[in-house]
């Protein structure tokens, strides 16, 4: 199955055989296009993950992350051994805990590169470690960026404008309104292309083919550790989802690597917006696989996890914080109840209701060191 989105979910749609039906008329296309037969090419493993790098990326030619990052197994009260991609210390972000961002950038700024772009132009919400280091990253390497941020979750003007008083000239502070500010980008596109300007226009994230197959090598890497430390891969990996970029990259991977021969591995994709991922994440795979002029043989395993408390984007309760809390005191790892919290609820639901032989595998993506600004959201 391609993909699914279980029915006590939002958007319960199921997609497999032929086409994605889910897909709005404007954007349909042919999975079949994509995959070719589900048989495998092998019947075992002929290659290491790290083999299948060169299919996926070029080395960064700008390394922003300490690779790789460690994996760590710790053990759960109720269901077991479980593994952690510690993501959190790539060295990247807000406090040095953006692992997931660093990847995609570094697959983003090679683009820039090989295409002499200059400038980039780019929406984010509030909730962002993305946006500052960016800016950093951008003075160092006389790249022009340009951010719209937009007001949501909402939060007073007075704490907009603090937390981004250092880059004013650099910053456009918007409204709530996503659409408005796709539509500025998208006049931002023309002026562009009349002046004769070589720019890159990205959605959040960043949503980038690129992007999305930094986010496939780190899956690769992830694999590599767990043969090599564990004999074995998980049967299942979590990780939180917003936009659906890091998501689209791992069943890209996964798809690559059970055409090499190797066993399945479940992506369940956390929601923690409301947003229908179950339609985007196709859309975004499509896209990537048709930008990077790839066929696989094999179908993307993705699971969307969407509990209504966990659908309010940079909105969480009480029980979040708990067990952000519980995590730290159990196993010494700091997660936040905007991203990180919410992944863990959903893993520690499915591995005590659907328990597995397997391991289960946590993807820490990194910390949002100002989620408490948002506690009243």
């Amino acid at each position: 199955m391609l993909w699914e989105v279980p029915e006590n979910t939002i958007e319960p749609i199921r997609c497999g055989d032929c086409s994605l039906q889910v897909l709005p008329c404007a954007s349909r296309m042919k999975v079949q296009d994509m995959y070719a037969s589900e048989t495998p090419s092998v019947t075992a493993a002929s290659v290491k993950p790290s083999d299948l790098f060169p299919k996926v990326l070029s080395p960064p030619r700008h390394t922003l992350g300490q690779w790789p990052t460690p994996l760590e197994a710790y053990e759960h009260s109720q269901f077991g051994k479980f593994l952690v991609k510690r993501d959190d210390l790539a060295g990247f972000g807000g406090d040095a805990r953006s692992g997931v961002k660093a990847r995609k950038l570094e697959a983003l700024l090679d683009h820039m590169d090989q295409h002499q772009l200059g400038s980039m132009y780019m929406p984010l919400g509030n909730i962002t470690n993305l946006g500052p280091e960016l800016l950093r990253l951008a003075e160092e390497l006389e790249i022009s960026v340009q951010l719209r941020i937009v007001d949501n979750p909402r939060l007073p003007q007075h704490v907009r404008e603090q937390i981004y008083t250092k880059y004013a000239n650099n910053v456009t502070l918007r409204g709530s309104s996503y659409t408005a500010a796709a539509l500025a980008l998208a006049s931002q596109v023309i002026k562009n292309r009349l002046f004769g300007r070589k720019a890159l226009v990205v959605a959040p994230s960043p949503a980038h083919p690129k992007a999305i197959m930094g986010t496939a090598r780190g899956y690769l890497e992830a694999m590599s550790q767990c043969l090599e430390q564990f004999g074995r891969l998980p049967s299942r990996l979590y990780v939180a989802s917003a936009a659906g970029c890091t998501v689209s990259g791992f069943g890209i991977a996964e798809a690559m690597m059970r055409e090499a021969g190797y066993p399945p591995v479940e992506i369940v994709a956390a929601q923690v917006v409301s947003d229908p991922l179950s339609v985007v994440i196709p859309i975004l795979t499509v896209w990537t696989l048709r930008s990077h002029k790839l066929k696989l043989k094999h179908r993307p395993r993705i699971i969307v996890r969407a509990p209504k408390r966990n659908r309010t984007y940079g909105g969480f309760d009480q029980d979040h914080i708990a067990l952000c809390e519980r995590v730290e005191t159990d196993y010494g790892l700091t997660i936040d109840p905007i991203y990180g919290g919410k992944s863990f609820t959903v893993m520690e639901a499915d591995e005590n209701d659907q328990p597995t032989d397997g391991l289960a595998l946590f993807w820490h993506c990194g910390y949002t060191p100002t989620w408490k600004l948002f506690e009243t959201t």
